[in-house]
């Protein structure tokens, strides 16, 4: 497929809105990299899937899968059998939560996708058993993982104790106060010692282990603690060898699943990507649509990004076929031409990706093997190509197209030069492209280029309307009609002295004159036009409002229906029992069986059709989807908000969206924009497993802040970090001029919290992102 100039159409902006939904840095790289596929068959499957994920988000539940960003480095060393260091088995864990967590949101979902990868996802009971008998939360070794370890930090602790209650006794005999420096004890090179006066260590029996930077003060290991200094240094030996027997135990272990950790780890990357797509469509409102062979029929068609930023906007219906192929848009400038043309080719561009459209259900696309793109400046000064030289490369590549499969988008075709010869060039190309039969859509503001089409030519004039009375757009789409730049009215409504005006109005040529009191003519027969298509719009909004009513209490009769059937039910079923508890007599036997079968297949006699998973028809369902606390998305706002209370008795609900608080109808509330991590809650209710659960990685963003200001933040986190005993944190820092970076990786490198630092890999963030593991003895 030719992806020429994709970017002219705001597709990457539209990866960019995606890749916000992405938990995992490996789903965001995956997203950027999206481009279409080579069958339709493909397209339509993820599609279909975009439409069963959905049934998920819409559970109030997003599973993350954050872990992904720290898979790798583990994974590899298992697939050698190496043995892993207790960070490395925190983020084993890690990932083994978040694939038990989507496991566990998936039986929410009942359909066919979700089923499908529940049954490619690893079973993570096991092996998290397996690492939580051996670690803490906190990623610590546990004292009790195994019976040598547990009696070796036992008589650690308790040689440790006396060892300590020694040397206290010691320090404050009063025979001892002209030889210590203080009466504290403290330990040198693991051993525990004393501080003896620099020149006093010859009245104290014992070995020497260091002085203080003054040379004031000798610190001396007691002759009296040797042998149990000797004895607590062999225990903490045995406990090092004890521990790494236990993680190569582990190691080894885990080594006999990588096969299920690289098939897992597969799904929730695909999983991640399939989700943010699926959170996407819902905020843009994406519908489906169907494949075609050669017609292009776009209902109410929609910018995403526009939609997605919450500005107004207005659809249009497009259609183009074999008869007429080759859409010629004009109109005012700033009219929406450009914004229009856009809109046409992200829809296409999103279905060829398997994305649902910003248009009505029922829009038709054919599956194009080829895009050609030319919008905006296209000059390369490194080729010494002009705008103009450049514009005719894009066309110079249009020729080569043939095929209903091909499309070319073009906004002001041939207009950078003489517009007599422009317009030449333009009916040229556009004679080329429908001999070829292939669609365009093309911009211009050439008026020899509107008119001189025959009604058998594959060239539908289009223009976008404007108020008469405003002299501003209205943003509607009128096929049939060529639209006039207004050049003159775009003037005064800008406020040029009405002097020039009436002058430039002179210096038309008589031809020109006639053409504009056409238009006047035909601008009122547009007005006339949107008047109809006003009335027609507003008669399908009350139809539309109608069908959701009944719709409404179509669900409300189910539901009742529902209710009476249970209740109907429970009653029948304590009838019967009591009837066959009264049946004593042997001729009664035959009854008892009857009743018996009739209460076994009761359920299936009176069951009622199941409900439709999705958004929360009814107040009640929302309360239990949404309760108070829950994130939300506002459409109004277009951004989150936290509900404060049950829907009331009109249905209206309490949020709070920053520093605003107000009364929103239940159902305008989406699923919001960013999620809130669901894993803690999912582990917690899953029935198989009960284990604790590890915090996350301290994060720290110094992105915008001076080296001065970042220093000073980064010192107070790791201050924080290492009191609490985390183990890593992650610094965000970005790139820019690397001043930045290089003045946190200096301090990193001459912090004592500091073990060591690494850089992100490309699915963490790479160069503009640094790791710090922290030492926790």
């Amino acid at each position: 497929m030719n992806n020429s100039h994709l970017h002219h159409l705001d597709w990457k902006e539209i990866l960019k809105s995606i890749e916000g939904f992405a938990t995992s840095g490996t789903g965001k790289m995956a997203i950027a990299k999206t481009t279409g596929f080579e069958q339709v068959n493909e397209a339509k499957q993820l599609m279909e899937h975009i439409f069963n994920a959905q049934a998920l988000i819409q559970t109030g539940v997003r599973p993350f899968m954050e872990s992904l960003d720290f898979f790798e480095p583990w994974f590899l060393r298992i697939k050698k059998k190496s043995v892993l260091t207790t960070l490395e088995m925190k983020d084993v864990r890690h990932f083994c939560h978040e694939v038990l967590a989507l496991r566990e949101s998936l039986l929410d979902v009942p359909n066919s996708w979700s089923k499908n990868l529940f049954a490619q996802l690893m079973n993570a009971d096991e092996p998290l058993s397996a690492i939580d008998q051996i670690l803490t939360p906190r990623g610590d070794i546990r004292m009790d993982a195994s019976e040598k370890l547990f009696q070796l930090s036992k008589e650690k602790e308790s040689l440790a104790k006396f060892i300590h209650q020694s040397l206290e006794k010691l320090v404050n005999d009063h025979q001892m106060t002209n030889l210590l420096q203080d009466k504290f004890v403290t330990t040198r090179d693991g051993r525990w010692v004393v501080p003896v006066k620099s020149g006093m260590q010859h009245y104290l029996a014992g070995v020497i282990h260091g002085s203080s930077q003054t040379k004031q003060t000798v610190f001396i290991e007691p002759q009296t603690i040797i042998p149990n200094n000797n004895r607590l240094r062999q225990i903490e030996v045995e406990i090092d060898d004890e521990v790494e027997r236990l993680l190569t135990e582990l190691s080894h272990y885990l080594h006999g699943l990588h096969t299920q950790f690289q098939k897992s780890r597969e799904q929730m990357e695909d999983t991640d990507v399939l989700l943010a797509k699926s959170q996407f469509t819902l905020a843009v409102n994406g519908q489906a649509f169907e494949f075609s062979e050669d017609e292009i029929l776009l209902k109410n068609i929609k910018h995403p990004l526009m939609i997605f930023q919450n500005k107004n906007v207005v659809g249009n219906t497009v259609q183009l076929q074999k008869s007429k192929s080759i859409l010629l848009l004009s109109g005012p400038n700033a009219g929406g031409k450009t914004v229009l043309m856009k809109s046409i080719g992200l829809a296409i561009q999103m279905a060829l990706c398997g994305l649902p459209i910003c248009a009505d259900v029922n829009s038709k696309l054919p599956f194009f093997k080829n895009i050609l793109v030319g919008i905006g400046d296209s000059q390369n000064v490194s080729e010494e190509l002009s705008t103009f030289a450049a514009h005719l490369k894009v066309l110079e590549k249009a020729m080569d197209l043939k095929g209903y499969n091909s499309i070319v988008f073009i906004d002001e075709i041939c207009g950078s030069t003489d517009p007599e010869e422009g317009s030449a060039l333009a009916r040229s190309c556009i004679e080329v492209f429908a001999k070829n039969q292939i669609f365009a859509v093309m911009t211009s503001h050439f008026t020899p280029l509107k008119i001189g089409w025959s009604h058998e030519s594959p060239v539908l004039n289009g223009s976008l309307e404007y108020d008469r009375g405003s002299g501003r757009p209205t943003y509607h789409y009128i096929p049939g009609v060529p639209g006039d730049s207004l050049a003159i009215q775009t003037a005064k409504r800008v406020g040029f002295p009405q002097s020039i005006l009436d002058r430039a109005v002179e210096l038309l040529s008589p031809t020109s004159k006639a053409r504009l009191n056409q238009m006047y003519e035909i601008e009122q027969i547009k007005t006339d036009m949107n008047l109809l298509r006003g009335q027609y719009l507003d008669d399908q909004k009350k139809a539309k409002a109608e069908k959701q009513k009944y719709e409404a209490l179509s669900q409300s009769l189910e539901k009742d229906k529902e209710n009476i059937l249970q209740k109907l039910q429970r009653s029948t079923e304590k009838k019967i029992d009591e009837m066959i508890s009264l049946a004593r007599a042997e001729n009664t036997l035959k009854k008892h069986l009857t009743l018996q079968d009739i209460k076994t297949q009761l359920p299936e006699i009176i069951k009622s059709k199941p409900g439709i998973s999705g958004a929360p028809a009814t107040p009640e369902e929302f309360a239990q989807k949404y309760p108070a606390g829950s994130k939300v998305f506002l459409s109004n706002l277009n951004q989150d908000g936290i509900v404060q209370s049950s829907p009331n008795s009109k249905g209206e609900v309490f949020i709070l969206s920053g520093s605003i608080r107000m009364n929103i109808h239940f159902s305008e509330l989406k699923p919001p924009l960013q999620a809130q991590n669901p894993t803690s809650a999912l582990v917690r209710r899953s029935s198989n497993v009960t284990i604790a659960l590890q915090d996350n990685d301290r994060i720290l963003d110094l992105r915008g802040e001076t080296a001065e200001e970042a220093i000073s933040q980064l010192e107070i986190s790791l201050d924080q970090a290492a009191s609490q005993k985390e183990s890593r944190v992650k610094i965000i820092h970005g790139h820019g001029t690397e001043v930045l970076k290089k003045a946190v990786r200096t301090y990193l490198s001459r912090s004592v919290y500091v073990k060591k630092w690494k850089s992100g890999s490309n699915e963490q963030g790479g160069d503009g992102v640094t790791f710090a593991e922290l030492l926790n003895d």
